[in-house]
């Protein structure tokens, strides 16, 4: 699968707010989005103050909401050694992703999930067999302190191993997340 073929290829945007324009400070909190176009396989990612999106964003004409997260801007030289999303916010995307309906984020839940058990922080708790008109659903455990986390559905989007392989490292080196054994 080359770049330009995968449905998850993500634009990175600068540490400036979508909305106001303003850059946002080290150590800042704001919301990083992900926008999908219509027409357009990649998606943009966006940064919005808390002040801009607490107040209401109007995406533009043409972009839906595909995802997002609370994130800081990162010291400076910070951003290339560490993640632009660290565990707990890939854990927050994938919780938000629970109801999604539609075929691109149902599969990007799927990937997010198997990123969250290579990093050790969802377990597989067991497999339900799809048929003609349910898909297969994997049970998942999120590891807590003392055990029993709570246990999510997670719908497998029947991607063959190539593809996943590819769309997880495709993600990883766009969003800087760390590949256990790399």
């Amino acid at each position: 699968m080359s770049s330009s073929a995968s449905p998850y290829e993500i634009s990175r945007s600068e540490d400036t707010c979508t909305g106001s324009g303003r850059e946002l400070s080290v150590g800042e909190e704001h919301i990083a989005a992900l926008l999908e176009t219509a027409g357009e396989t990649a998606l943009s990612r966006v940064l919005y103050s808390m002040e801009v999106w607490d107040a209401g964003v109007e995406f533009p004409e043409g972009t839906t909401l595909f995802g997002f997260w609370k994130r800081r801007v990162p010291e400076p030289g910070e951003s290339k050694k560490t993640p632009l999303v660290s565990d707990d916010e890939i854990f927050d995307l994938f919780e938000q992703l629970g109801e999604a309906t539609e075929e691109k984020q149902i599969g990007f839940r799927y990937l997010l999930a198997l990123m969250l058990m290579r990093k050790k922080k969802i377990d597989l708790e067991r497999m339900v067999a799809g048929d003609a008109e349910n898909p297969a659903i994997l049970k998942v455990r999120q590891r807590v302190k003392g055990g029993g986390g709570p246990v999510f559905d997670v719908i497998d989007p029947k991607m063959d191993d190539e593809a996943i392989g590819e769309a997880i490292e495709e993600l990883g080196q766009v969003m800087n997340f760390e590949q256990p054994g790399v």
